[in-house]
């Protein structure tokens, strides 16, 4: 069996229920079209600070981005062997499931395993050990999905899958030898304090199921953290695992009709709907596909963006992914969807102290921030630019001409714009000279380099948690 590896997207993710500042009158649709025209902005005498930093001289060469399109064929599924048929104890319907386990606990006692150990091989029936369990041991809430017979080896014959009932409770898997429950292995991971949740699926249709353990610790910020474990033969090495704050759901379908599985995972940072520290916050959806070779993650995304620097986030996002007709859409949308909210430094502040003024150590402000009217046309500028860079992509350098043109027709003389039209003459430029892509990058990263102020309207501490801190090797990701 080829070992699953997972892609992991350690990923901070947070929903949160903020106040929104009045904005502007919504329209029924959303303009799309490149060369539609900007909202009309009259900038004021000072432009808003941009955080500077000092200057880097020099870069070093770029280096080559690998690209992975994950791919399945069905020749690529190895069958693990199943291991040899076990042999149970025969159930006594007699044996009374109460003589073992208390009626109630407020906690399990520490000998808890061993007694249902010995129910079992006395005779014991597992679906009413199972039934017991989840009703007199509720400790934390519904254990519902800690205990279950599951066939997790290929033998036909169902395993108990079982959280110990310590303190350190682990996952474990009862399986039956020689007429006996004996324990088959013990799966790795974080124990201290967490609740695990079952579940087993068979993702890459190779004929063992995969067990599925989510592991989620805390109260007010929850973590989850989702491990995957297959028989290998002898033992269940762990296949990988992916981390989420505060999962909501998990959803395991064959999206894609290909015949394997993909597995979602949904959630964010924290479940509260006041923490002020996380503002602004969307949910999360991380979906892994088996390829042929690993469960790879071929989705990555939040919930629709309602701020424009989100949306400039997720084209970039998707542009890292290949999806350039996605990104194309995100970039349009920035430049010509007034439904967008604006953000700043300003924003953030009161969004936190309205909410949560005792630990923002702030004064709840008096008044509602005024929109800073310099982050449009930066964000404007650099979706156009944007836009220039996915069409020598794909080879439309007539179309990229054009959207050239627009950037310098539109921002070529706004003050705010200007760092970005400088970038995007430079990458120009560059490109003409040689029409090779690395020559035009090389250019836009060395001006970001010595123009770091223009990263921060991106993306940087003041667009929350969730949001990507811009370095200058991200204003041009092809090589």
């Amino acid at each position: 069996m080829k070992k699953i590896l997972i892609a992991l997207s350690s990923v901070v993710l947070i929903l949160t229920a903020c106040r929104q500042v009045p904005s502007r009158e919504m329209p029924s649709g959303t303009a799309t079209h490149i060369l539609t025209e900007a909202p009309s902005l009259t900038p004021t005498a000072t432009a808003t600070s941009i955080l500077t930093e000092t200057p880097t001289p020099s870069i070093t060469p770029l280096p080559t981005i690998p690209t992975f399109t994950p791919t399945f064929d069905v020749s690529t599924i190895v069958t693990v062997t199943p291991a040899p048929k076990a042999e149970c104890p025969k159930i006594d319907p007699k044996i009374s499931v109460e003589e073992y386990l208390p009626h109630k606990s407020d906690y399990p006692s520490p000998d808890t395993t061993s007694k249902i150990l010995d129910f079992l091989n006395t005779g014991g029936d597992g679906k009413v050990l199972v039934a017991r369990l989840e009703k007199v041991y509720p400790y934390g809430g519904d254990f519902r999905g800690r205990y279950g017979f599951y066939d997790v080896t290929g033998d036909l014959i169902p395993e108990l899958l079982f959280v110990e009932l310590k303190y350190d409770g682990k996952p474990i898997i009862f399986s039956c030898h020689n007429g006996r429950y004996e324990l088959l292995a013990t799966l790795s991971g974080k124990h201290d304090s967490h609740e695990y949740i079952f579940k087993t699926n068979d993702l890459n249709m190779n004929g063992i199921p995969e067990i599925i353990v989510t592991a989620t610790d805390g109260v007010s910020f929850p973590q989850s953290i989702i491990y995957i474990f297959e028989w290998d033969g002898q033992t269940f090495p762990m296949m990988g695992q992916v981390g989420i704050m505060a999962l909501r759901q998990t959803r395991i379908i064959d999206t894609d009709k290909n015949g394997t599985k993909e597995i979602s995972f949904s959630g964010d940072n924290p479940v509260c709907t006041s923490c002020a520290n996380f503002i602004p916050q969307r949910q999360r959806t991380i979906t892994l596909s088996w390829n042929g070779k690993e469960l790879a993650e071929i989705s990555n995304e939040f919930e629709p963006p309602e701020y424009r620097f989100q949306a400039i986030q997720d084209a970039d996002v998707a542009v890292s992914m290949g999806k350039y007709d996605k990104a194309m859409l995100l970039y349009n949308q920035v430049i010509s969807d007034i439904r967008l909210e604006w953000w700043s430094a300003d924003r953030i502040t009161y969004e936190q102290t309205i909410h949560d003024p005792v630990m923002m150590f702030i004064a709840t402000p008096s008044a509602v921030p005024t929109e800073d009217i310099t982050e449009y046309p930066r964000l404007a500028t650099y979706a156009y630019y944007r836009i220039l860079l996915l069409h020598i992509v794909e080879g439309h350098e007539s179309d990229a001409s054009t959207v050239y043109n627009t950037l310098q027709h539109k921002f070529g003389t706004n003050p705010y714009s200007q760092p970005y039209v400088e970038m995007a003459t430079m990458f120009w430029d560059a490109y003409q000279s040689t029409h090779k892509m690395y020559d035009g990058c090389a250019a836009a990263i060395q001006y970001a380099v010595e123009h770091p102020e223009i990263l921060t309207p991106l993306g940087s501490d003041y667009h929350g948690s969730q949001s990507h801190t811009y370095v200058p090797a991200d204003m041009c990701p092809f090589r």
